[in-house]
């Protein structure tokens, strides 16, 4: 039986968020299956990037629609390989990677990772208000993941280190 993702996300009673303009819903958490794993749906609109970065929690991702660019600086899958619906990708721990949507239409994935990514995507997101006009100022918001990450130890990569795979921060 084919349940249209609207229908579902409505049903689940929970909030959205938002970071860096990507839209998050929490769907299953370490609290709530008492083990150390998440589940998260997000939505990447077009243009949008998710800059090179690395922590120690491995992320699957399984595209439920729409399609996106996914670099990784190793392993089996090194450089770009662009997804789309229906394809899944792991992203060991510790691997610089970084996601873009290049597409015309938004992607949407459901998440699997473990709780310490979890606590870290808690602490930055912000609820989603379609109504809100006021918004954290990009430095604001950049300053806020700086001291998140640092305190998770996540790397984030330059500006530079960024260009050199080809995503503009500027």
């Amino acid at each position: 039986m084919n349940i249209p993702l609207e229908t579902k996300q409505a049903n689940t009673g929970r909030n959205t968020f938002v970071v860096f303009g990507a839209l998050l819903q929490f769907l299953s958490t370490p609290e709530q299956i008492n083990d150390d794993i998440s589940v998260m749906c997000g939505t990447v609109h077009s243009g949008s990037v998710i800059p090179l970065h690395s922590h120690s929690d491995p992320e699957v991702f399984y595209l439920l629609e729409g399609s996106i660019e996914v670099f990784q600086a190793e392993g089996m899958y090194a450089g770009w390989n662009t997804l789309h619906g229906g394809d899944v990708i792991s992203i060991p721990g510790n691997v610089r990677h970084a996601l873009r949507n290049t597409f015309s239409s938004p992607m949407t994935a459901i998440t699997v990772s473990k709780g310490e990514l979890y606590r870290f995507f808690r602490e930055l997101a912000r609820p989603f208000d379609p109504n809100e006009t006021s918004f954290l100022s990009a430095s604001e918001e950049m300053q806020h993941l700086f001291r998140i990450a640092a305190k998770y130890n996540y790397w984030l990569a330059s500006p530079d280190e960024n260009a050199a795979i080809g995503i503009s921060l500027r």
